[in-house]
């Protein structure tokens, strides 16, 4: 799991909001930047922050969208479909991180766990969508996804949703 360099405590309306500075989030072209790419710190160079709402609703719905995008998952369409919901997972990452700060010693074995509650129900739906996925004969995806989802989530577990 990635953990990120945020302020986990909702902004007041009147005050300006935090921001995450991890451009791969919004830009799919950062995602294999090689290290001696320097156009970011060109004198040119204007940065713009987006909005990202982050929450159970906003990232299924993006999740869904990507699935009718790409369809089946098949051997031409795998990479690209694949990193589509990596981004997805990194913004799950985040949700998670958040909740899990938000709520410590609020239930109960929230020691023991490395989760928030919130964002093990949403993994859980998450995992259910992309099972769904129709084959096209994909060599790993969605199929190590899922896997590795169900793993650092403890999805299926006894006593986790």
């Amino acid at each position: 799991m990635i953990n990120h360099k945020i302020d986990v405590w909702p902004v007041p309306r009147e005050e300006t909001p935090r921001f995450i500075n991890e451009t791969h989030l919004i830009d799919k072209t950062l995602l294999d930047v090689p290290e001696e790419v320097t156009d970011m710190a060109e004198e040119d160079n204007i940065r713009v922050f987006v909005p990202l709402d982050l929450n159970k609703k906003a990232i299924l719905r993006r999740l869904r969208y990507t699935v009718n995008h790409y369809g089946e998952a098949n051997e031409a369409n795998e990479l690209e479909f694949s990193s589509d919901v990596e981004m997805l997972i990194r913004q799950i990452e985040i949700f998670d991180q958040i909740w899990y700060v938000r709520t410590m010693g609020e239930s109960d074995n929230v020691s023991t766990r490395q989760h928030s509650v919130k964002g093990m129900e949403l993994v859980k739906e998450f995992i259910s969508i992309l099972e769904e996925i129709p084959d096209g004969c994909a060599e790993s995806f969605p199929f190590a996804i899922i896997e590795e989802l169900k793993e650092e989530y403890e999805v299926g577990r006894r006593g986790q949703p």
